[in-house]
C-alpha cells in the first residue's frame, strides 16, 4: 500500500485525542519542466556542462544575467495556462557549482552529484511533480563587479528561493542581501514566498528562513504564532516540515517539500500533495469533523477491534510519534506491526468508503519507453514475460536461466520509502490458467523493536499496451495499489534487468515513482556493465545518485536472525492449482 496505512491510523488516533496535526503530503509524480540557467560572465564551463545533458522533455533556455527578465516573462507564459509559481536555486560562484559535491546520493552506488547536477535534476522533478505548472531557474552567485540587477530581480521575485552550498564570503554577502530584500517585501508579496539556505556557511546568521507569513528571524516577537489557526502559525509548521524533508537530502523528499509549500501558499492546489488524511488546522474544524464522523459511523467496529488487538494498538501508538507525511518511517512502522485488525481497519476507511475522498491516479509523466530488442530480436509479449520470470526454476523461464528459487534480487532501487529494505527477493510466475501472472516481492524488515522479519506481497500482473510493459495491482494492508511497470533494459546473458515503475493508491491520494536494478544474487553488476546501465536509468528520469544500494548479504546478522525467506508462500498454491487443472484436461 506504499505507506498509506500510516495516514489512516494516525488520523484516527489524533482525532480521538482531539488534536490538530500538520497537513500531510506525499509523492510521487513526474512531468516536464522549463528550466533556465543563469550564470555570471566568468563561467562558460558551467554553461557547457549545463547544456551537455538533457533528459526527457527538459527544455532548457540558457541566458546571461542581462537576458533574465525577458526570458522570465516568456517562460511563465510557456509553462502552463495554470502557472502557480517559480523556483530559484542559488549555487556557488565559479567552478564550485560543478566541482563541489552536494549532500545528495550518500547511499548510492556512484559518487555524490555536484550542486549543479543536483539542481538540474531537481528542476526536472519540480516540473513533473507540479504537472508542469512551475518555472525553475538556476543561478550561480556573481563575482564582484558583475551587473547583478537582472539576477536580483529573478531571485527576489521567485516564489521559492533555495540557496545551496554557499561558503565564499562574496557568495554569502550576495545571498544575504537577497534574503534581506525578500524579508522586507510587503506581507501580501511575502505570503506566497519562502526561502531556505541549505548546506551554507551560516555563521553570520543572516540567511533567515521565510515561509509565507512566518519569518524565523522575527518569530519571538510575533504574537500570532500563539494561535495555531493563523497563517503565521501555519507557516511555522511548514517550516519545520520542509526543513525535515530537506535534511534527508533525497530528490523525492526535497521536491515534495517544494510542492507542499506551493500547495499551501500559492493559492492553487498541487495534485501530487493536495490529498490529506490528517486532521489539520489547514483543513479547518468543519472538514475535520466531517471526516471523523464518517469514520466513526462507517468503521467504528473496525476501530474498536484494532484498539483491542495488542499489535494493532502498538502500531497506532508508534505512528502517533511520527509525522504521517513521512512515508519511509510510516511504512516501516506498518510492516513492523502488521495484523489482520489493521488490514480490516484500513480496508473499511480507505478502500470501502474512501472517507477522505482521495483520487490519485498513476503518473504518466515522464514518458518512459520499454526496451524494444533482446538478444538481437524484437521484444515480444512472450519474451517480456519470460524476462520477468528470469532465473526462477520455471518452465517458462528464458534460455540461460540459472533455475533458482527466485526470479531476481534487487541490487538497488530509486524510491526513498520502499526500495531501501534489505534482502529484497522477486518472484514472477504465471497464474494457474496462464493468462495473467503473479509477482511476489519478499523482503526483510528491521522492525522498530529490533526484530528481523520477512514481509511478502502478492501482486496480480497483466500485460501492458505494448511488449515490455505491465499493469500490476495489490491489496497491501487493506488498500489497493495499482502500478505500471516498464522493462527499460536487460542483459542478453540475464546478468541484470532494469525496471521503471509508476503507481498510485487511489483511495489514500498517493502517487509514486521508482526504479529497480536487479541481478540474480542482488550484487551490483561489473563497472563495465554499469556504464551501459546508468544511461538507461537516466533516460527513464532516474539519476544513478538517486539509487539506494540494497543489503542482500545472506550471512549478515539480520538475515540469519530472520531465517529462510517464505519464497513459496503464495506460489505453492498456484502450482498446486496448475497441477489440478492439468489433471482435469
Amino acid at each position: 500500500m506504499r505507506g498509506s496505512i500510516a495516514l489512516l491510523i494516525a488520523t484516527f488516533y489524533h482525532l480521538q485525542n482531539v488534536t490538530q496535526q500538520q497537513v500531510a503530503g506525499f509523492f510521487v509524480s513526474s512531468n516536464t519542466v522549463r528550466a533556465r540557467y543563469l550564470f555570471g560572465s566568468d563561467t562558460p564551463s558551467i554553461l557547457s556542462s549545463a547544456t551537455s545533458r538533457r533528459t526527457f522533455s527538459l527544455h532548457s533556455t540558457f541566458t546571461t544575467s542581462t537576458e533574465t527578465k525577458q526570458d522570465n516573462n516568456i517562460d511563465k507564459t510557456q509553462v502552463s495556462d495554470r502557472y502557480i509559481g517559480s523556483i530559484a536555486f542559488l549555487l556557488p560562484s565559479g567552478d564550485d557549482a560543478v566541482t563541489k559535491p552536494s549532500k545528495f546520493g550518500i547511499h548510492s552506488p556512484v559518487e555524490r552529484p555536484s550542486y549543479l547536477q543536483a539542481a538540474k535534476h531537481l528542476a526536472s522533478k519540480a516540473g513533473w511533480f507540479s504537472d508542469d505548472q512551475v518555472t525553475t531557474t538556476i543561478v550561480t552567485a556573481p563575482n564582484d563587479g558583475d551587473d547583478t540587477t537582472k539576477i536580483r530581480d529573478t531571485l527576489e521575485d521567485a516564489n521559492i528561493l533555495i540557496a545551496m552550498g554557499l561558503s565564499k564570503p562574496t557568495d554569502m554577502k550576495f545571498a544575504e542581501s537577497i534574503f534581506h530584500n525578500r524579508q522586507q517585501q510587503t506581507s501580501e508579496e511575502r505570503f506566497s514566498k519562502c526561502q531556505f539556505a541549505l548546506d551554507c556557511d551560516e555563521s553570520s546568521g543572516q540567511l533567515s528562513t521565510l515561509v509565507g507569513p512566518f519569518d524565523k528571524q522575527t518569530a519571538r516577537t510575533n504574537p500570532s504564532l500563539l494561535f495555531p489557526w493563523t497563517d503565521a502559525a501555519s507557516g511555522q509548521r511548514f517550516d519545520e516540515q520542509m526543513e525535515g524533508l530537506f535534511d534527508r537530502w533525497t530528490s523525492d523528499d526535497f521536491t515534495v517539500a517544494l510542492m507542499l509549500f506551493l500547495n499551501r501558499f500559492s493559492g492553487s492546489p498541487v495534485n501530487w500533495v493536495k490529498d490529506s488524511a490528517d486532521a489539520t488546522w489547514e483543513k479547518g474544524p468543519i472538514r475535520n469533523a466531517q471526516e471523523l464522523y464518517q469514520m466513526a459511523t462507517k468503521c467504528g467496529d473496525c476501530l474498536a477491534k484494532c484498539l483491542q488487538d495488542e499489535t494493532c494498538k502498538t502500531c497506532l501508538e508508534k505512528l502517533t510519534e511520527l509525522d504521517t507525511r513521512d512515508q519511509a518511517a510510516s511504512y516501516r512502522t506498518i510492516v513492523s506491526y502488521e495484523s489482520e485488525a489493521l488490514k480490516d481497519f484500513s480496508f473499511c476507511v480507505f478502500q470501502k468508503h474512501n472517507v477522505f475522498q482521495c483520487e490519485a491516479t498513476i503518473p504518466t509523466i515522464p514518458k518512459v519507453t520499454p526496451m524494444t530488442k533482446w538478444r538481437g530480436s524484437e521484444l515480444t509479449e512472450g519474451v517480456a514475460r519470460s524476462l520477468l520470470i528470469g532465473h526462477l526454476d520455471d518452465d517458462n523461464a528464458p534460455e540461460g536461466s540459472t533455475k533458482l528459487d527466485i526470479s531476481w534480487k534487487v541490487a538497488c532501487g530509486a524510491n526513498v520509502a520502499y526500495d531501501q529494505f534489505p534482502s529484497q527477493n522477486q518472484l514472477f510466475y504465471e497464474a494457474a490458467k496462464g493468462k495473467d501472472m503473479w509477482y511476489d516481492p519478499v523482503f526483510r524488515v528491521e522492525t522498530l523493536d529490533g526484530r528481523n522479519v520477512w514481509c511478502k506481497r502478492h501482486y496480480r500482473v497483466r500485460n501492458g499496451p505494448i511488449p515490455g510493459t505491465f499493469r500490476l495491482s495489490v491489496l497491501d494492508n487493506g488498500v489497493t495499489s495499482n502500478e505500471f511497470w516498464t522493462i527499460i533494459g536487460a542483459a542478453d546473458d540475464l546478468s541484470w534487468i532494469a525496471f521503471h515503475y509508476a503507481g498510485a493508491a487511489t483511495s489514500v491520494g498517493q502517487r509514486y515513482l521508482g526504479g529497480l536494478l536487479c541481478t540474480p544474487d542482488g550484487s551490483l553488476p561489473e563497472q563495465s556493465q554499469l556504464e551501459t546501465i546508468w544511461p538507461i536509468f537516466q533516460n527513464a528520469g532516474i539519476e544513478p545518485w538517486e539509487l539506494f544500494v540494497v543489503n542482500n548479504d545472506p550471512q549478515g546478522p539480520g538475515a540469519l536472525e530472520a531465517g529462510p525467506p517464505p519464497l513459496d508462500f503464495y506460489r505453492k498454491e498456484v502450482l498446486a492449482s496448475k497441477e489440478k487443472l492439468k489433471g482435469l484436461q
